[in-house]
């Protein structure tokens, strides 16, 4: 009985170790760790660097109930596939600024109510760089639910210069 029990901890324990695993996205000028059950996308291509090659990219749940988004050029440059739509409404806007940089957090959501969209921009004025990092989702409970795997994500990014 105790054997049996401990086979199925094992096995559970390795089950969790193994959904739990992340993939590596590599944009143009970025790295990015991602959950391995999630799928990649890449969005706008880069203007310095190879034509297969991303500044930015979406990774979606397999549920379907989030999305995580990452923009992070070699240099300076706007996310316009992240712009404000007709269907959406811009929230609250908060803006922190420092020495060298600027971090802005703002959200972005559905006039319907289905979704909800925040970010979070960092721009350094002596190097001339940007990232975006952000999460879409439906409601709070999915939110909730992929909280941990979006902070793993946002803490993940490396960034590459030339």
């Amino acid at each position: 009985m105790i054997r049996k029990i401990l086979c199925t901890v094992v096995a559970a324990i390795f089950f969790l170790h193994l959904s739990a695993q992340d993939q590596t996205y590599r944009g143009a000028w970025f790295e990015v760790k991602y959950p391995s059950d999630f799928t990649a996308q890449g969005s706008m291509g880069s203007g310095s660097a190879e034509d297969d090659q991303f500044d930015s990219a979406f990774f979606t749940s397999p549920d379907g109930e989030v999305e995580f988004y990452i923009f992070s050029p070699q240099w300076g440059g706007e996310p316009t596939d992240i712009a404000l739509r007709p269907n959406e409404k811009e929230g609250d806007r908060k803006v922190k600024k420092a020495a060298n940089q600027t971090v802005t957090y703002w959200t972005i959501g559905a006039k319907d109510g289905s979704y909800v969209r925040s970010y979070q921009e960092t721009r350094n004025e002596i190097e001339n760089t940007v990232w975006v990092v952000g999460i879409k989702y439906k409601n709070r409970k999915a939110y909730d639910r992929y909280k941990k795997q979006y902070v793993a994500f946002k803490s993940s990014l490396q960034q590459f210069a030339d």
